[in-house]
C-alpha cells in the first residue's frame, strides 16, 4: 500500500475513475528520490516474450521510415527496424537478407572449393553476385560444406600470383586457426581477438567444416557494442505481415520467416483471417516470435493472445503504419495512455506477455507509455526525416504521410469537367520533420549539421542517443534504475502522477508550436505534388 501522503495519484484511480482517454500528454508523473546517476539507468526491455532489446525502440513499419538502411542502423544501436510490406514479397525479402547479410555472425553456408582447382575458377567464383566482398574461401577435400578441412586461401595468397591456371593447393595456407563446436559467438570473437587472425574456421567433432567467422564483424562489435544479435551473431531485424479479412498474406509470411526474420508484425483488424494466420505460423516456425495489433481495448488484445501472439501493439492503425487504406470519415480510437494502461494491465497479469506501445513521438510520450505497462514502443514521425529512412531528406516539405505519395494508393476524385482534375488525396498528415536543411536543435549539439555542410539530414545515431539519453534521464527524474522496476512501482501504487489541465496543456503546446514554426516554417505542399 502506498503512503497516502504522497502526492499524485495511482495509475489506478486515474484511469478508472474518468469518464474519458487520457493521451501521453495529459499525463505527468511524480519526481522520486534518485539517488543514482541517468547514465546507470538500464533501458532493455522485451518486445516479445523471448525476443529482449537493450534500446526497445521499434522503427515502424511504414514505407516512408523503415526500410535496410534504417533497420541496420536500428539494430547496430540495440534497437530494431520492422521493414514495411509496402510492396512485393520479393523486395521485402530481400531488405530482410541484406540487413542479415551486414554483421555475418556464424557464416553457416561459406563458400568452399577443392584443392585441385585453380586460380582462374577462384577468380570466376568472385565475380558473382552472390559472392560479393569475398577475399578468403575455405578448402575441403571434396569441395564442399561438410567436408575435411584441408587449407583456406586468401587474398594474401592469390593477390601476387600470375599463373591463374595453378592449383589452389599449391598456395593455399595449411596452418589454420580453428575452433571445435559448439561454440557461441562471443567465444569465437575472442578466439579472433586472441589469435590475430582475419577467419575462423568452425569445425565439428569429426574435423568437418561446419562454418566460419570473419574479422570484419570482430570491427562491428567494437564499434558498436550494443547492437542487437540473435545467437548466430546476425542482426536482429522484423518485417510486416497484412492479415486483413480475405487475404491474409500467408505466402509473404513464410517467404520472410524462411529469409531469416526474427520478428513477423501481423497487423490487421483483429478479424478471423489474422487469428488463424497466428495459429498456423506458430506451429510452422516456433522459432519466429509473432507480434500481432494493433489493439486499442483488451478485447482485442485476448483474441491476439489467445491465437498465439508472443506479444501485443497497443495502438491504432494510423499509428503503427501498415498496408495504404483510403482515409476514412470516421470517428475511431482511443486515447493512446488509456490504451496503453487497459490493454497492458490485462495482458501483462493474465498472460505474462509484453505490450508495445506505438504512436509514440518523443523521449517523455515513451516514459509515459512504459510507466504505464508497455515493455517497449515504436517510432514513427522521429525517424522519418533521418537520414536512413526510405525518403530521409527528399521530401520538399517538413511534412511527414504516413506513406509516400509515389508509391500510396489512394481515393482519386475527379469530375468530367476539365477545371477539376484528379488528384490522390494522401491518407493523413501527421506532423512535421526535421528534413534537408532544418537540422534541429538536438542534431547540432550531438553534431549534426554542424560545420559548412548544415543542408544534411538528422542521422539515426544522433537522434537515438538524444532519444535514449532522455529516457534515462526521465527514469532517474522519477527514481527507477530499470524497467522492471518502474513496472513492480506500477503495481504496488508507489507510481504516482497526475493529470494536466487542458487550458494549460493547450497554451504549452501552442507555445512550442509557435516556436517550431519560427525555426522551421511550414511549406504547404503544392496541389501539382498530389496530382
Amino acid at each position: 500500500m502506498a503512503d497516502p501522503a504522497s502526492n499524485g495519484w495511482p495509475a489506478g484511480k486515474v484511469f478508472d475513475a474518468a469518464t474519458q482517454s487520457f493521451t501521453y500528454d495529459d499525463l505527468v508523473f511524480m519526481p522520486g528520490l534518485p539517488n543514482f546517476e541517468s547514465s546507470e539507468v538500464d533501458l532493455s526491455g522485451h518486445v516479445t516474450k523471448n525476443l529482449k532489446l537493450r534500446c526497445p525502440v521499434l522503427g515502424s513499419p511504414s514505407d516512408t521510415v523503415t526500410g535496410p538502411k534504417m533497420a541496420i542502423e536500428l539494430a547496430l544501436h540495440g534497437a530494431m527496424g520492422i521493414i514495411h510490406a509496402n510492396q512485393s514479397v520479393e523486395s521485402q525479402v530481400n531488405m530482410v537478407q541484406a540487413v542479415k547479410r551486414f554483421v555475418s555472425g556464424f557464416i553457416l553456408e561459406p563458400f568452399v572449393m577443392s584443392p585441385t582447382q585453380t586460380l582462374a575458377d577462384l577468380d570466376k567464383l568472385k565475380e558473382t553476385r552472390e559472392t560479393k566482398g569475398v577475399s578468403s574461401v575455405p578448402i575441403t577435400h571434396d569441395g564442399r560444406l561438410g567436408g575435411r578441412l584441408v587449407g583456406i586461401v586468401t587474398a594474401r595468397d592469390t593477390d601476387l600470383c600470375e599463373d591463374r591456371s595453378e592449383c589452389l593447393c599449391t598456395v593455399m595456407t595449411e596452418n589454420i586457426v580453428t575452433a571445435k563446436e559448439p561454440l557461441a559467438f562471443a567465444e569465437a570473437i575472442d578466439i579472433l581477438k586472441r589469435e590475430k587472425v582475419g577467419k575462423l574456421l568452425i569445425l565439428d567433432a569429426q574435423d568437418r567444416l561446419v562454418s566460419m567467422v570473419t574479422r570484419s564483424d570482430l570491427k562491428k562489435v567494437r564499434d558498436y557494442p550494443e547492437m542487437s544479435r540473435d545467437l548466430s551473431g546476425k542482426l536482429l531485424v522484423g518485417a510486416a505481415v497484412p492479415a486483413k479479412e480475405g487475404q491474409p498474406d500467408e505466402a509473404r509470411a513464410n517467404a520472410l520467416a524462411e529469409a531469416g526474420a526474427n520478428l513477423l508484425y501481423l497487423f490487421g483488424d483483429g478479424v478471423d483471417a489474422q487469428l488463424e494466420l497466428i495459429q498456423r505460423l506458430k506451429v510452422k516456425y516456433p522459432s519466429v516470435e509473432l507480434l500481432a495489433g494493433p489493439a486499442a481495448s483488451v478485447r482485442e488484445a485476448k483474441r491476439l493472445v489467445q491465437a498465439g501472439s508472443d506479444g501485443v501493439v497497443a495502438g491504432t492503425g494510423c499509428d503503427v503504419g501498415g498496408d495504404v487504406e483510403a482515409p476514412k470519415a470516421v470517428a475511431l480510437g482511443r486515447g493512446e495512455a488509456t490504451m496503453v494502461y487497459e490493454v497492458a494491465f490485462y495482458v501483462t497479469r493474465n498472460f505474462a506477455l509484453p505490450v508495445c506501445a506505438a504512436g509514440v513521438r518523443s523521449s517523455a510520450q515513451a516514459l509515459v507509455a512504459m510507466g504505464l505497462g508497455a515493455s517497449s514502443v515504436i517510432l514513427r514521425e522521429p525517424l522519418a526525416g533521418a537520414t536512413e529512412a526510405p525518403t530521409g531528406g527528399t521530401a520538399a516539405p517538413p511534412l511527414h504521410h504516413p506513406h509516400s505519395l509515389v508509391s500510396a494508393t489512394g481515393v482519386r476524385y475527379g469530375s468530367s469537367r476539365a477545371w477539376e482534375r484528379q488528384v490522390t488525396v494522401p491518407r493523413s498528415v501527421a506532423m512535421q520533420v526535421p528534413h534537408r536543411s532544418q537540422v534541429p536543435r538536438w542534431g547540432r549539439a550531438w553534431g549534426v549539421g554542424a560545420g559548412e555542410n548544415t543542408k544534411e539530414c538528422p542521422r539515426v545515431k544522433a537522434f537515438l542517443m538524444y532519444f535514449f539519453s532522455g529516457l534515462q534521464k526521465g527514469f532517474r527524474q522519477i527514481g527507477f534504475r530499470n524497467l522492471q522496476e518502474l513496472h513492480v512501482a506500477l503495481e504496488k501504487e508507489a507510481l504516482r502522477m497526475e493529470c494536466r489541465l487542458p487550458y494549460g496543456l493547450q497554451l504549452r503546446e501552442a507555445c512550442i508550436q509557435a516556436k517550431r514554426n519560427s525555426e522551421f516554417p511550414l511549406v504547404a505542399p503544392a496541389w501539382s505534388s498530389l496530382r
